[in-house]
């Protein structure tokens, strides 16, 4: 992955094709331009609307063009010119206090391994000291069997995970105190410290074997799922393999007779410290019936976030609810630990074992006090053999380059599967709202099923900053079928439509530069894409234009995007086919994204929240809607039809593009959705409605000629 050694050379390829697309996108709309001016002149007014509908297609498809290229040039500018700290800077933490750190991992009905790997990697990012809470968001009592069970277990791993990692603690916080000991006692051997700090690095690497170990059971590695082997290398071998190589540095010092200062030693137990110093622990706010019951990720967030730094009681109500209420510490039954930063990660994501110390070393530097959200945005998990899912994949994998040029141009959003958040910032925004005749804090927005967008716009307008880190550092999982690919995309399309709003009111209150000039190139097209590209798709797709529409400029606009793409897709590890795939998976998901941007028209309207769809994480296969299965499978025979109408008319221009919308459509129906599983959902669907139109049916009542009884009324205190 990102196999580019020169960026310099990269960033010049990027400005000759973006240069190119400049003067073929000029040449485009000036005979647009021409054409709109006959059409006026000869008072041809069928032929100046469609000369403005084609030109409005043309005009979102070159934004969005422009724009990637912006963005990639910004990539590979901010690789050339970026200097990470080193090891030795990151490891100075470990001396002296540390701000407080609090992992959020937000899970609802996840299986019992996801959940333990998301823990198991807050928990070995590097770090002074960390509290890692499960934030369980499942009915508090489950009524199934299953649910129970799940939920039990679900609740164990926090204290499993803390008797595990104790005793390292334990054994290491022991040997920190002998060390301390023998320094204020003037009896410091060095070179008997640095034989002891490499046998004991070689121990935590053996610590780390053995989690691996246990995980994979009577498993090889190369036999283990794609995440699952991606979990063992990345998250536990490279670990490992890196306290290995402390160990044999420390052993090469001692045979060179390089003896290392007091200061690094203690710096180096201290890290051994540091790295069990986890307190794990869970927190469910359905138990408390005053806490939010929102059914969205952000209100289990929120409802953490307003209790750090606080204690607690429990209180029993009447009607057989608790409550939750602030008292000092000495009268409560448990206090949320303060925190300076909280870092949010998804339950089927992971992070590499650098990304605390990375992250919060940049935001304690002086000249990024203002930084709100720091980042690495999610990388997909390798090696997945699934077509669509690999496909999906390469998607994320490029947004991360995309999502570097946002910062780069001043334009950085929030995407919430992972982030390193300034609690003061978050003061900053939170409101107080009411539920249920109850209070409760809003740090992240819920308004809208993208609640981490909304945000970002609420910081910037607070004077604050966003940023992406320019490395990989969080892997998260890609949907594996059609049915929750659809349910996560539908969500990602809903919502930006309502932001907008906000978006404008910060750009008329902000100063008037080309820095905001920038900026709101970038946060609108992030905002406006998902409905700019659905109207764009829906003109030229369905509207019947003619040849005369058919120009040199069409294909010449979009050889130096596709050239990037797939130099993109390459430098990311992928294929350059696999740019096709992409195209026919877009195509597919296109009346996914309508449907999203739908759902936006619907909430602006009737001014309801759309529920919060989660993506499923099962095992087996999550069926798709009946409705879109059926425009699945309707799609490419549509296509089909108006290709042979426009071959009749000699339509050759419009023939052959339809025709490559037909191959699309009809790869991605067998290929990433499957004709056999979309027949199935077809039918699925219809036996539900039958179902629910049978047993929901208007009951008549037969005429009889017997007389009912006349009802005698109930007396106060008599049971039915």
């Amino acid at each position: 992955m990102d196999k580019v050694k020169n960026n310099k050379r990269e960033a010049r390829f990027v400005s000759i094709c973006l240069a190119f697309s400049l003067l073929i996108f000029a040449g485009l709309f000036h005979d647009l331009a021409m054409g709109a001016y006959k059409a006026y002149i000869s008072n041809n007014t069928r032929m100046l609307v469609e000369v403005l509908l084609f030109t409005t297609a043309i005009f979102f498809v070159a934004y969005g063009n422009i724009l990637y290229q912006v963005c990639l040039l910004g990539f590979y500018k901010r690789r050339d010119g970026y200097n990470h700290a080193s090891r030795d800077v990151l490891e100075q933490r470990y001396l002296g206090k540390a701000p407080a750190l609090t992992v959020l991992i937000p899970s609802y009905k996840e299986e019992r391994k996801v959940n333990w790997q998301t823990m198991i990697s807050a928990a070995l990012a590097e770090y002074p000291s960390k509290n890692v809470v499960l934030l369980i968001d499942d009915p508090y009592y489950a009524t199934a069997l299953p649910d129970r069970v799940r939920l039990e277990d679900t609740r164990l791993i926090p204290q499993e995970l803390q008797a595990q990692f104790d005793i390292p603690k334990a054994e290491y916080t022991a040997e920190l105190a002998g060390f301390k000991a023998r320094l204020a006692g003037g009896k410091l051997n060095q070179a008997n410290e640095l034989m002891a700090l490499s046998a004991h690095y070689e121990n935590v690497a053996s610590w780390l074997d053995r989690v691996a170990s246990n995980f994979m059971g009577n498993q090889d590695l190369a036999s283990l799922h794609y995440a699952d082997r991606f979990f063992v290398e990345t998250i536990l071998h490279v670990p490992a393999s890196q306290h290995r190589a402390r160990a044999a540095e420390l052993s090469e010092m001692l045979a060179n007779d390089s003896m290392p200062g007091a200061a690094y030693i203690e710096r180096q137990y201290a890290r051994l410290v540091g790295l069990f110093t986890v307190n794990f622990t869970s927190f469910e706010r359905k138990k408390y019936s005053n806490l939010s019951h929102e059914a969205n990720k952000a209100m289990n967030l929120n409802s953490y976030m307003g209790l750090i730094g606080k204690s607690f009681k429990e209180v029993s109500m009447e009607d057989g609810t608790w409550h939750l209420y602030e008292v000092k510490p000495e009268a409560a039954d448990f206090t949320i630990p303060s925190a300076d930063y909280v870092n949010t990660i998804d339950s089927d994501s992971l992070m590499t074992c650098d990304y605390a110390l990375r992250l919060i070393d940049l935001m304690e530097r002086p000249e990024n006090d203002r930084l709100a959200v720091v980042q690495s945005p999610c990388s997909s998990f390798q090696g997945c053999p699934k077509s669509l899912e690999s496909t999906a994949a390469a998607c994320i994998d490029i947004q991360f380059r995309t999502h570097q040029g946002y910062t780069y141009w001043g334009g950085s959003f929030w995407v919430g599967a992972n982030a390193m958040l300034r609690r003061t910032a978050l003061e900053e925004i939170k409101e107080l709202r009411m539920e249920n005749g109850h209070p409760v804090y809003i740090y992240i927005q819920d308004r809208t099923v993208i609640e981490d967008t909304e945000s970002t716009i609420d910081l910037v307008h607070k004077g604050w900053r966003l940023y992406n880190y320019p490395e990989r550092m969080t892997f998260s999982a890609t949907p594996p079928d059609y049915g929750s690919l659809l349910i996560q995309r539908r969500r990602w399309s809903n919502g930006g439509l309502l932001i907008l709003p906000k978006l404008f009111n910060y750009a008329i209150r902000a100063p008037k530069n080309l820095a905001l000039a920038k900026e709101m190139f970038m946060r609108f097209h992030y905002l406006a894409s998902t409905t700019t590209g659905c109207i764009a798709a829906l003109i030229l797709m369905l509207y019947p234009f003619g040849d005369v529409f058919s120009t040199v400029w069409l294909p010449l606009s979009i050889a130096p995007f596709l050239v990037l793409h797939i130099r993109d897709l390459r430098n990311s590890g992928y294929h350059a086919s696999d740019a096709l795939r992409i195209c026919a998976m877009n195509l597919m998901l296109l009346p996914i994204v309508i449907g999203g941007v739908l759902k936006s028209i619907q909430q602006i309207i009737t001014g309801k929240k759309i529920p919060f769809g989660r993506t499923p994480k099962i095992t087996g296969r999550t069926a798709a809607p009946a409705f879109y299965s059926l425009i699945a499978v309707m799609m490419p025979v549509s296509y089909a039809v108006m290709a042979m109408q426009q071959m009749a008319q000699q339509h050759w221009a419009q023939f052959f593009f339809t025709m490559v919308n037909v191959a699309f459509l009809t790869y991605a129906l067998v290929k990433f959705i499957g004709v056999r599983a979309a027949m199935e959902d077809m039918l699925a669907g219809v036996m539900v409605r039958w179902r629910n139109a049978f047993y929901n049916a208007e009951i008549i009542q037969i005429p009889t000629n017997v007389q009912s009884p006349v009802p005698t009324p109930m007396v106060a205190g008599q049971q039915a």
